[in-house]
């Protein structure tokens, strides 16, 4: 990719990555697709969720093990709002056992980055810790900037140029 500056992008997609809450969406058994919003958090080179399957949109990923996610600028602090920075995917999920040590562990980082509403929550029988790992997607960085992202570290594999 002559001309692009990768650490710029690298950058720009792990800034939208540290943001406190992810948009997703899955396909229900009628392929209809259902919506939601949850905190994320990066734990050891690895995204995670704990939704509850209370809501429709949890059950299709729990039914489907897969699922597509958001994530994007603040529009308060954007410099155009026709021109947020944001990134979609589409990513696998892995139920994380709460007999697995990992659980715990994660539960004490949602805990430690989005309050004490975890410590409420972590033993509510509906919720589950999701690992979501990133298969494809898209960072737009800007008008007509646009990235293929690609594997579970979302590495930038292409420039996508209107044709």
């Amino acid at each position: 990719m002559d001309g692009i500056d990768i650490a710029a992008l690298n950058d720009q997609r792990d800034r939208l990555l540290a943001q406190k809450t992810i948009i997703m969406t899955a396909l229900t058994d009628e392929d209809a697709p259902e919506m939601g919003v949850t905190p994320l958090i990066r734990f050891d080179g690895g995204l995670y969720i704990y939704p509850s399957r209370l809501s429709s949109h949890v059950r299709a990923l729990l039914a489907r093990c897969h699922g597509q996610f958001l994530l994007i600028e603040d529009e308060a602090t954007a410099q155009n709002i026709w021109a947020r920075k944001r990134m979609k995917f589409n990513a696998s999920i892995e139920n994380i056992s709460r007999d697995d040590a990992l659980f715990k562990l994660l539960c004490e980082e949602f805990a430690k980055m989005h309050g004490p509403t975890m410590n409420l929550i972590r033993d509510f029988s509906d919720f589950h810790m999701l690992k979501l790992t990133p298969l494809s997607g898209v960072l737009v960085t800007g008008f007509a900037n646009a990235y293929a992202v690609s594997g579970a570290d979302l590495g930038i594999t292409e420039n996508l140029k209107a044709g």
